[in-house]
């Protein structure tokens, strides 16, 4: 693990000695986008006027970021991370508790303290590379490597859809846009429908991707699975309380997961793809995909099937978790059984 306030690791190799390199297709600069989910009855200030002047803050400091060095940027990562540590006691708690889930200690533990900081630290360098991505898209294609590619070329190539299902770890959301540009197929992303996904919604259709709003349900989802496409989705975490979970084995305990992934790929054939993205360097990501997760036949009824899924996807997550507890962004509160 990285020491509290350090910047990602540095790689003994050059990035492209790793992995496999992606096709690099970046889009052009930011441009204002056209609003695509108006809604006026949204609370004032989280609105789609909101979100327009967010997307424009972004851009902004986008220009700014992919300008800046990059020792400079995490520089200065490290002094607002330490910064959000101290000002935000709700979100250490929060931390604490999930994280002592993956380390094995009590989220009172005096040792757990510094890898709330640093987990808290390593988000604000996530951000800094996010901001510079979105500036410089070329070269962050260029930084990004892809480890277990083979699984997932296999299952496109019998016209299966894929569902790339990872955690909130490392640099998620500055990759977002790779496998876009690296697969053959249409890749969509998963996102909220509320003002901070609208914000945006330019960014990652600049970048290639499609987007699908949870609020629209299963249906488009479960017709864009069996044409054989990719839907990407981020879910250890449950923002919502309407969202259905199931509990299963998650690191040293049991937790309530989101169901989405494992009934989606059963409702269409599809297989799930457990995704990580951890650090290699500064700017520089490397994407780790799994064996595929293929649904077994729902002998003991779709319940039955949907947990073993999700088991098997909890168990690929608390593996690269374990290893990399200090880049889970488990900011939000998780059902852990008989807590």
């Amino acid at each position: 693990m990285t020491e509290p306030g350090q910047s990602p690791p540095r790689s003994r190799s050059t990035p492209r000695s790793r992995g496999i390199p992606i096709r690099a297709r970046p889009r052009p600069g930011y441009t204002p986008s056209e609003p695509s989910r108006e809604r006026p009855e949204a609370p004032f200030g989280r609105g789609p006027v909101a979100a327009r002047v967010l997307e424009r803050v972004i851009a902004a400091a986008s220009a700014a970021g992919a300008r800046l060095p990059a020792r400079t940027a995490h520089r200065l990562a490290v002094a607002g991370g330490t910064l959000e540590w101290a000002a935000r006691p709700g979100k250490r708690r929060t931390l604490a508790e999930n994280l002592g889930h993956a380390v094995g200690l009590h989220p009172s533990d005096p040792r757990l303290r510094a890898i709330v900081r640093r987990e808290i630290v390593n988000e604000a360098h996530r951000s800094a590379d996010l901001l510079w991505s979105i500036g410089r898209p070329q070269e962050l294609f260029e930084g990004v490597r892809i480890e277990g590619r083979a699984g997932i070329d296999a299952v496109l190539a019998e016209g299966r859809g894929v569902i790339l299902a990872g955690p909130h770890i490392g640099g998620w959301e500055v990759v977002v846009p790779v496998p876009a540009a690296e697969l053959d197929v249409p890749v969509a992303v998963l996102v909220s429908d509320d003002w901070l996904a609208w914000a945006v919604d330019g960014i990652r259709r600049r970048a290639g991707l499609e987007l699908e709003y949870v609020s629209d349900g299963p249906r488009p989802l479960v017709r864009r699975l069996r044409r054989g496409e990719v839907l990407l989705m981020f879910a250890d975490i449950v923002p919502d309380p309407g969202v259905r979970t199931i509990p299963v084995r998650f690191l040293d305990g049991v937790a309530g997961l989101p169901a989405g992934p494992a009934a989606l790929a059963r409702m269409a054939d599809a297989a799930v793809v457990p995704l990580a993205v951890l650090p290699l360097d500064r700017r520089a990501w490397k994407i780790e995909l799994g064996e595929p997760i293929r649904p077994r036949p729902p002998a003991d009824g779709p319940a039955a099937a949907d947990r073993d899924t999700l088991q098997r996807l909890a168990d690929a997550w608390s593996e690269v978790i374990r290893r990399h507890p200090e880049w889970w962004a488990a900011v939000y509160p998780l059902d852990w059984a008989g807590e």
